[in-house]
């Protein structure tokens, strides 16, 4: 999944926000915007590095949902990130009704 960093605009300097990423996949940055950002996670699990105007992150795991980021040279730009939950798929077995 990729996040587009769109401008220091607050809730809306990325898009998707929030980010819904689908279980088991990687998350990426790209910069669209024509100055630097640095994204990290607010735990400090996570940091893109600088990300200049056009570039893109390592592609990049999130453990667990609900996490947080924030641009740290912009500190008003934010984001979240939400874990999709796996589809249970089709009841097989003696106790499906």
């Amino acid at each position: 999944m990729t996040v587009d960093v769109v401008a220091v605009n607050g809730a809306q300097s990325f898009s998707p926000n929030p980010a819904t990423l689908p279980s088991g996949q990687r998350i990426v940055w790209h910069n669209v915007d024509t100055i630097t950002h640095r994204v990290v996670l607010n735990d400090g699990t996570l940091d893109t590095g600088n990300l200049g105007p056009g570039a893109s992150s390592a592609p990049m795991a999130i453990v667990g949902a609900g996490a947080p980021y924030h641009c740290s040279i912009h500190p008003e730009m934010i984001g979240s990130i939400n874990q999709a939950t796996a589809n249970p798929g089709t009841c097989q077995g003696a106790y499906c009704d």
